[in-house]
C-alpha cells in the first residue's frame, strides 16, 4: 500500500510513463528484427528513456509521496539525473553538479526579476483596490456568470505579443479579486486565464515557438497567425468549459500567497482608484512589450541578410568558386550544406544564363545560409570572423530565429569573399526602430515600470509612508522569492532531463516513418507531445518537432497546407505538462495551489487544449485544405 494520499493518481501517471517506455522498447525490437541481426548495433538506446523515467518517478515520489518541499525535491532529482548522466559518460561528479548549478542559474536569470516584479504588482494591485476596480468594471459589462470568459479572452489576446508567464502574473490579481467578490469559482478563474494564455502561446506568432515552427516548415507568418488563431479559438472554448467542470468537481480555496496578505482593510467603492490608474500596471508592460515585438517582427520580415542579385559582383566568378571549392573552405561549406538538394548544389556550380536561373542560384545560397553548421573552424581558418557572427554563434542555436542565423552566416560569407559578395546592410530604419525599443520592450524593464506604477497607486490610495510601503513590498518579495527558487529548480530539472539526449532518442524512434494525409498530423502531434513530456519546454518541443517533420516530409507536399502541420506541432507541445515545465510552477505557486491540485487541473487542462487543437487542425485540413 502506498504511503501517500494521492497514490492512485501517481500510479496512473507512472503507468502511462512505463507504457510510453514500452512503446519505444517495442519500436526498437521491431526495428532490430526488421533490419536483421547485423544492424542491431544501430538500434535505439534505451538509456535516455530510463534516465528520464528515473527523474520523473523520483520527483513525483518526493513531492507527492514524501511531501517534501518542491524546491528540495526538484534539486535532488536534478542532481540524481545529472549524476547518472555523468556515470554513463564517465564524467566526474563535480562537473555534473556544476551542470545543475549552471542550469539553475540560467533559469533563475530568466524568471527572477519578472517574478519578483509580478509579486509586487500583484500585492499592490490587491491592497490598493486596483484589481477590485478592474473586476467591478468588468463584471458590470459581462456579468458575474461570464467573468471567466472575460479572463479567458484577456489571456488569449495578451499572450499573442507577451509570454504566457507574464500574462498569468498580470491577470492573477484579477482572479483573486474576482473570487473575493463572488466567493466562488477561484480555480475556474485561474484555469480561464491559463486557457487563453497557453493556447495562443503555442499557436499564434509572434511568440517564439510558433514563429520558429512557421519558419522551419516554410509557412508564411501571416498564414500561421490566421490559421493558428482559427485553431486556438475552438480549443479555448473547449478549455473554458473544461475549467467549469473541473471547478465544480474539485473547488479549490483561495489561499494567501504571503503571511500578511490581508492586513489592509477592503476599500469602499468611492475610495477605489480610477480605472485608468488601476489598469496601468497591466496595460503598460503589455503595450511596451507588444510594441517592441511588433517592431522586431516587421524588421525580421525585411530579412536584410538575404542575398539578392545586386549583391553578387560576378555570377561567373562565384559559380567557378563553388565548382572548384575544397570541402574545407567557406565555398565548400556552402555548396555541401545539408540544407541543399543535389539539384541546388549543381545549380550553384553553373553560371546562370537567365533571370530564372539567377533566382534559383540566389535561392540556393539563401537556403544554405540557414545551415546551423555552416561555420567550421578549419574552413574559416584564414577568415577574420565578424563580431556579429561571434556573438550569434555563442547564443542558443536551437532557439535562434532563421533571420538571425542567416545574418550570422551571411556575415561570415561576406568576410570570406568580399570581392564577390557585397556586404549586407542590416540596419534598416525599421531595425533601428526595433533596436531603440530594446530597453522599453524588455520584459524585466517593462515589469519594473509596471511595479513602480502599482507601488505609487498603492501609496497614494492608502496614504502610506514610504517606510510602510517598503514593508509591504518586502513581504511580497519574500513570497516571490520562494516562487523564483521553485521555478528555477524546475528549470534545472528539465535541463538535466534534456541532457539525457532523450530528444535524440525520440528523433531516432520516429526516423524513417512515412505518413500520408491525416496520419501526418497525428505524427506531428505525437512527436511534439512526447518531446514535451520528456523535457518540459513547449518551445523546445515545437522547434525539434517541426525540424523532424520537415525532415520526414522532405520535398513531399501533403494534401493540405503545411500550416496544419505547424498547428499540429504547436498543439502537441501542450500535452503532458507536469513538474519539469516552468508553466506548471507558475500556475501552482502564483495561484496558491498544491502540486496535486495542479496535476488534477493544469495538466488535464493543457491536455484538453492539446487534443482540441489537434482535432480542430484535422477538421480544418479536410474542410479547408488550401493545398500548396
Amino acid at each position: 500500500m502506498m504511503p501517500w494520499k494521492n497514490g492512485p493518481a501517481l500510479r496512473r501517471l507512472v503507468t502511462c510513463l512505463v507504457l510510453f517506455s514500452l512503446v519505444l522498447i517495442g519500436g526498437e525490437c521491431f526495428a532490430a528484427e526488421a533490419a536483421g541481426a547485423e544492424e542491431t548495433t544501430s538500434a535505439i538506446s534505451l538509456t535516455p528513456i530510463w534516465l528520464v523515467l528515473v527523474g520523473i518517478v523520483s520527483v513525483l515520489a518526493m513531492i507527492i509521496g514524501l511531501k517534501l518541499n518542491a524546491f528540495l525535491a526538484l534539486i535532488i532529482s536534478a542532481l540524481l539525473v545529472s549524476l547518472l548522466i555523468g556515470f554513463q559518460d564517465d564524467a566526474d561528479a563535480g562537473s555534473r553538479t556544476e551542470a545543475v548549478v549552471s542550469a539553475f542559474g540560467s533559469s533563475a536569470g530568466g524568471v527572477g526579476i519578472v517574478i519578483a516584479m509580478a509579486a509586487i504588482i500583484g500585492k499592490c494591485m490587491l491592497d490598493s483596490g486596483s484589481a477590485d476596480r478592474i473586476v467591478r468594471t468588468a463584471v458590470g459589462v459581462t456579468g458575474e456568470k461570464k467573468a471567466s470568459l472575460g479572463l479567458m479572452i484577456s489571456g488569449f489576446i495578451l499572450a499573442v505579443p507577451v509570454f504566457f508567464d507574464t500574462v498569468f502574473y498580470l491577470l492573477v490579481p484579477l482572479a483573486r479579486s474576482l473570487h473575493k467578490r463572488t466567493q466562488s469559482n477561484y480555480l475556474r478563474y485561474l484555469m480561464a486565464i491559463a486557457t487563453g494564455g497557453a493556447i495562443t502561446h503555442t499557436l499564434v506568432p509572434p511568440t517564439p515557438g510558433p514563429l520558429l515552427v512557421s519558419a522551419i516548415l516554410g509557412v508564411d507568418i501571416g498564414m500561421m497567425m490566421a490559421v493558428g488563431a482559427a485553431v486556438a479559438i475552438p480549443s479555448a472554448i473547449i478549455g473554458l468549459f473544461f475549467s467549469i467542470v473541473v471547478d465544480k468537481k474539485m473547488p479549490v480555496p483561495m489561499r494567501p500567497l504571503g503571511a500578511n496578505e490581508d492586513k489592509h482593510e477592503p476599500l469602499a467603492e468611492d475610495q477605489l482608484p480610477s480605472l485608468w490608474s488601476s489598469m496601468l500596471p497591466v496595460v503598460l508592460p503589455v503595450a511596451l512589450i507588444g510594441t517592441g515585438t511588433l517592431a522586431t517582427t516587421l524588421a525580421d520580415k525585411e530579412d536584410r541578410a538575404a542575398i539578392t542579385s545586386s549583391d553578387i559582383e560576378s555570377f561567373e566568378l562565384l559559380s567557378e568558386k563553388f565548382a572548384g571549392a575544397n570541402a574545407l573552405s567557406p565555398a565548400g561549406r556552402l555548396v555541401n550544406s545539408s540544407q541543399l538538394t543535389e539539384q541546388q548544389r549543381q545549380s550553384l556550380k553553373v553560371t546562370p544564363a537567365d533571370a530564372d536561373q539567377e533566382a534559383s542560384f540566389i535561392a540556393a545560397m539563401n537556403d544554405a545560409l540557414l545551415d546551423p553548421n555552416f561555420y567550421d573552424e578549419e574552413a574559416f581558418d584564414d577568415v577574420a570572423v565578424p563580431e556579429v557572427s561571434s556573438k550569434l554563434m555563442a547564443a542558443n542555436q536551437l532557439r535562434m530565429k532563421p533571420v538571425d542565423r542567416r545574418r550570422m552566416n551571411r556575415a561570415l560569407l561576406d568576410a570570406a569573399y568580399p570581392e564577390l559578395i557585397a556586404a549586407h546592410r542590416w540596419e534598416s530604419p525599421m531595425r533601428k526602430t526595433a533596436n531603440s525599443l530594446g530597453l522599453w520592450s524588455n520584459p524585466n524593464f517593462a515589469l519594473l515600470l509596471a511595479a513602480l506604477s502599482a507601488i505609487l497607486t498603492f501609496k497614494l490610495v492608502r496614504n502610506l509612508s514610504w517606510r510602510d510601503v517598503g514593508v509591504d513590498v518586502e513581504e511580497s518579495l519574500m513570497s516571490g522569492g520562494v516562487i523564483i527558487l521553485i521555478t528555477a529548480a524546475g528549470g534545472a530539472f528539465g535541463a538535466m532531463l534534456s541532457q539525457t539526449d532523450i530528444a535524440d532518442t525520440i528523433q531516432q524512434f520516429f526516423e524513417g516513418r512515412e505518413a500520408a494525409g491525416v496520419a501526418i498530423l497525428l505524427l506531428a502531434w505525437s512527436i511534439s507531445a512526447v518531446l514535451k513530456v520528456a523535457q518540459g519546454s513547449s518551445t523546445v518541443a515545437m522547434i525539434i518537432g517541426a525540424g523532424m517533420m520537415a525532415a520526414i516530409l522532405g520535398g513531399q507536399q501533403p494534401p493540405f497546407h503545411l500550416v496544419y502541420v505547424a498547428t499540429a506541432v504547436g498543439s502537441g507541445s501542450l500535452m503532458g505538462s507536469w513538474m519539469n515545465d516552468s508553466g506548471f510552477w507558475v500556475f501552482t505557486k502564483m495561484g496558491g495551489l498544491t502540486e496535486s491540485e495542479s496535476l488534477r487541473s493544469w495538466t488535464p487542462l493543457l491536455a484538453t487544449l492539446s487534443i482540441g487543437g489537434l482535432v480542430t487542425t484535422m477538421v480544418l485540413s479536410q474542410v479547408v485544405p488550401m493545398a500548396n
